[in-house]
């Protein structure tokens, strides 16, 4: 389980960065730290959110100004080219996007449910997909994923590593989940009945109305580094302590 950093009455001191002791670890094993960077920059496969598209992650990610932090260890590219790759999910959207007055569509959603989630359409082709997908680009390193392609991206992990799906492709090495949270849809569960292995770094928004789920998820891996940031649902911007948890 996720340790939980405390909170002091004034809050944790934070600005539009991740602050610095917003970090927080289990106890059990440890990962490298500070070994600098790999030989090679990291290839990333990008899941993008509910009702969005490839290009909006890619500037999400752009206007929280990762590139320029993480340049020494991940290849930031235009779309559809290698290392790092945003990928649109395989439907069009059902309904509004959120984000209809700040991006022109296409707009794409992994799945729909209804809203207890007894009836979910179109998981089981975007799995397929994302291991075409996979398949065509070669393997990556790591998936970062964020609210729902996060969702579904931090159970593939879970998937992956009990055979029940992506068999075809090589294990991923890492995950990176943001404003994310456990999946709900029965067909995802088996994802959880034992704790997910890989290293998983997760980004849970105070103000996020997902947090809870996402609080949940991280439990759900067996050694979780958890960063929390004071804001809501969106990726935030990197602080000293995230980029030294990505190294």
């Amino acid at each position: 389980m996720a340790a939980k950093t405390p909170a002091s009455k004034g809050g944790t001191k934070a600005t539009d960065e991740t602050a610095p002791g917003s970090s927080s670890k289990s106890g059990k094993g440890s990962k490298r730290k500070g070994e600098g960077p790999p030989a090679r920059k990291l290839r990333v496969l990008c899941l993008h959110g509910f009702r969005t598209s490839a290009r909006i992650m890619e500037k999400q990610v752009e206007g929280a100004q990762w590139i320029p932090l993480l340049d020494d260890l991940v290849e930031f590219v235009r779309s559809n080219n290698l290392p790092i790759v945003y990928m649109d999910a395989p439907f069009p959207a059902t309904g509004k996007s959120d984000l209809e007055k700040k991006f022109e569509a296409p707009f794409f959603e992994w799945y729909r449910a209804n809203q207890d989630y007894t009836e979910v359409y179109g998981l089981e082709e975007s799995i397929t997909q994302i291991a075409a997908f996979i398949k065509s680009r070669g393997p990556s390193d790591g998936l970062m994923g964020f609210s729902q392609g996060g969702v579904l991206g931090g159970a593939l992990m879970g998937l992956q590593e009990k055979g029940l799906a992506l068999r075809d492709n090589e294990p991923f090495r890492f995950v990176v989940l943001i404003g994310s949270a456990i999946a709900k849809a029965l067909f995802l569960k088996p994802a959880y009945f034992e704790p997910i292995m890989i290293s998983s770094l997760h980004f849970i928004g105070e103000k996020d109305f997902m947090k809870e789920g996402g609080e949940l998820l991280a439990q759900a891996y067996r050694d979780p580094t958890v960063i929390r940031h004071p804001h809501g649902h969106l990726i935030p911007r990197l602080g000293n302590v995230s980029l030294a948890e990505f190294q």
